[in-house]
């Protein structure tokens, strides 16, 4: 990881100067801004329909997994309940409806779930009020997207991870990042390498690839919460042995995400080599509750490789606050929106 640290107090004043600077940026709602690793700064607003077309899936995942999880844990159950299946009316309507009905998923098109990850596992994480799903679109680009529910209000132990910069010196503290390093993230691995009549490795090149060759992405995503699991997940990828050089997450769709990544818990290896050409795209709402611990926390470790870290700042609610504007469905939706999907048929 590339860094640059900031080293006095007049640095720290100027950081607080130039967040208030990023929040008086006039940004129209279909206008987006973008932060560029290898600069450091914001750019000016301009349109956001370009963006919106790589972001919006993956918020359609973050927000669906919401739903998923919150029927998992009303249902008391040792397993996930999964009753949802996404539609693939890509009709105008079809979103229209689903953005006004909170009890609908969003569309999604061409992707199959997982069965994954095991029963034992499934237990393990619903103790810890955690919810994922993994999603496979096998046209091209063939991709893989693990998707991690995030905070729920009323789940203490999401709140436990969401304190975890506080609470990890606790001796034997573990957390929803502890299930994800040590066994979301060697079951995943463990599910590409034993089917070989899907997957194989390209061992010139570590990447994953279907039996054909053709190659295969590995994406993480997730919102608040969800977001910095991706993270972790993406940091801690299995690899085995734990020197080896195999696939690993090439990229995280993380929604107005947890500032805690747990990068300083992952061991190294194999965390520097995950690290390594990953890009993160940080997406958010202008005016959500974190976005501003974030900006604050990323004048004082500003990742520009290893991983190269994007920010893209909307805004689709003038009106919202703090928590409002920390609304997944609202992000998710306004994407859709502007990225008009039914015009992609």
């Amino acid at each position: 990881m590339q860094i640059t640290r900031l080293k006095n107090i007049p640095t720290l004043l100027s950081s607080l100067l130039a967040l208030a600077g990023c929040a008086s940026f006039r940004q129209n709602a279909d206008e987006v801004l973008i932060r560029d690793p290898s600069i450091g700064s914001y750019s000016t607003p301009s349109a956001a329909q370009s963006t919106a077309k790589l972001h919006w899936e993956y918020a359609a995942m973050s927000e669906n997994a919401y739903q998923e999880g919150r029927a998992s844990a009303a249902a008391k159950r040792t397993e996930f309940t999964r009753t949802q299946q996404y539609s693939d009316d890509f009709s105008e309507k079809a979103f229209a409806d689903a953005c006004a009905d909170e009890r609908k998923g969003i569309p999604l098109r061409g992707w199959g779930r997982w069965d994954f990850p095991s029963k034992n596992l499934q237990a393990r994480m619903l103790k810890e009020g955690m919810y994922l799903e993994v999603l496979e679109r096998e046209e091209e680009p063939h991709t893989i997207v693990v998707v991690f529910e995030g905070t729920n209000f009323t789940e203490l132990p999401d709140w436990k991870a969401n304190f975890r910069w506080f609470l990890r010196f606790i001796p034997g503290f573990k957390d929803q990042y502890t299930l994800v390093a040590q066994d979301v993230a060697k079951e995943f691995f463990d599910a590409i390498s034993s089917t070989p009549e899907k997957y194989r490795i390209d061992l010139s090149s570590g990447k994953l690839v279907s039996k054909t060759g053709e190659p295969i992405r590995i994406v993480a995503t997730g919102h608040s919460l969800g977001g910095g699991l991706a993270q972790n997940f993406a940091y801690a990828f299995k690899q085995d042995p734990i020197e080896s050089r195999g696939p690993k997450v090439s990229e995280v769709f993380a929604f107005d995400p947890s500032p805690v990544t747990g990068w300083f818990s992952v061991p190294d290896p194999p965390r520097s080599y995950n690290a390594e050409d990953l890009v993160v795209n940080r997406v958010f709402e202008h005016g959500e509750v974190l976005s501003y611990i974030r900006l604050l926390t990323s004048r004082f470790a500003v990742s520009s490789k290893n991983p190269a870290i994007w920010e893209y700042r909307y805004n689709f609610d003038i009106d919202a606050n703090i928590i409002g504007n920390h609304s997944m469905r609202r992000l998710a939706c306004g994407l859709t929106r502007l990225a008009q999907p039914w015009l992609q048929e």
